[in-house]
């Protein structure tokens, strides 16, 4: 029978090294910021070197945090970050964040760009962060774009509720790297089959055709004398998608606007489905799918909740972008 197995590896003044877990939530999502991870230490906690008292914890905010689970001995890295909150009373419930802990908490300098490629932003947003970040399009432009939010991590959100930009971490190598795009990224997927059964749990899923999603994108450009420029992607009736983004050519504002229909007008499967902790699947990662009634088809992973702890160790995947219904 498997073992759950965990290690929990909080740095501060001093590094503590947890090898029992009461409980872990941790949540990947593409359309939110930040990915967070709650833990439950146990009811008896060994402070090495400290009073024992229930009530003082030596863990602090902004501490660094490495989760490792899995069964037996095979542990996987599921979450990187840092210490939000700490609650001290019994037991122990530690709040985490991914690095957009430290984004939330950067200023910037305002600036001015014009015609602006969305890299130009992006490096000077994270200007001496030591952040790393990936452009899932390098081409992608922006067009007259000026920063001008209190933190990153509000200028990240500014770009998302304007221009339906992306910003999300993802753990390769070990190490927190910020992506931003309008679609999903090509690098660093790992493909698993799921079928019911076999190792779905549950599923909770709709099949819709593309077709059957009627929308219309609205795209508007003004350049420097002010001469408007608009472009009109997809269906007569249905949701409207308004776009505004000054400063861009036809042709960009084009592609910009086919992306984000292509985006809204995904079909095939949508819902989620729980299956166990192992494989281990992370966002952006290609599943097959074979479920109870629905058709099968591969897609991307949007979302991922994982749970570990005395329930067992279960993942409830979210499906995103089909590649082939």
């Amino acid at each position: 029978m498997l073992r759950l197995k965990s290690k929990i590896t909080i740095e501060g003044k001093k590094t503590w090294v947890f090898r029992s877990l009461n409980n872990c939530s941790i949540v990947q999502d593409i359309t939110s910021l930040t990915n967070t991870c709650e833990l439950t230490l146990p009811k008896k906690i060994v402070w090495q070197g400290l009073a024992n008292d229930n009530f003082r914890t030596p863990l602090k905010r902004g501490d660094k945090v490495t989760v490792e689970l899995g069964y037996d001995d095979e542990l996987k890295l599921r979450f990187t970050g840092f210490i939000k909150t700490v609650d001290a009373r019994t037991p122990v419930v530690i709040k985490c964040e991914d690095s957009m802990f430290l984004l939330k908490q950067k200023k910037i300098q305002p600036k001015a760009f014009r015609n602006a490629l969305l890299k130009d932003v992006m490096e000077h947003i994270l200007k001496d962060t030591g952040i790393v970040f990936r452009l899932v399009d390098d081409t992608l432009k922006v067009g007259n774009y000026r920063t001008s939010k209190a933190t990153i991590a509000d200028e990240l959100q500014e770009l998302k509720e304007k221009y339906m930009l992306n910003s999300y971490f993802r753990t390769i190598d070990g190490k927190n790297v910020l992506y931003v795009g309008l679609v999903y990224p090509l690098d660093h997927r790992e493909k698993y089959r799921f079928m019911y059964g076999k190792n779905i749990i549950s599923e909770n899923f709709e099949y819709r055709e593309r077709e059957e999603i009627k929308a219309k994108v609205e795209a508007m450009s003004f350049d420097n004398k002010h001469r408007k420029k608009t472009v009109e992607l997809g269906d007569k009736d249905g949701d409207v998608i308004k776009i505004r983004i000054d400063g861009l050519s036809e042709e960009e504002l084009g592609k910009y606007a086919k992306q984000s229909l292509d985006r809204y007008k995904e079909g095939g499967l949508k819902g989620s489905f729980e299956t166990f902790g192992q494989p281990e699947v992370n966002i952006c990662d290609i599943v097959e799918i074979s479920p109870a009634e629905q058709k099968k088809g591969v897609y991307l992973i949007r979302k991922n909740e994982i749970s570990f702890g005395v329930n067992g160790y279960r993942q409830n995947i979210e499906l995103g972008q089909p590649l082939s219904p």
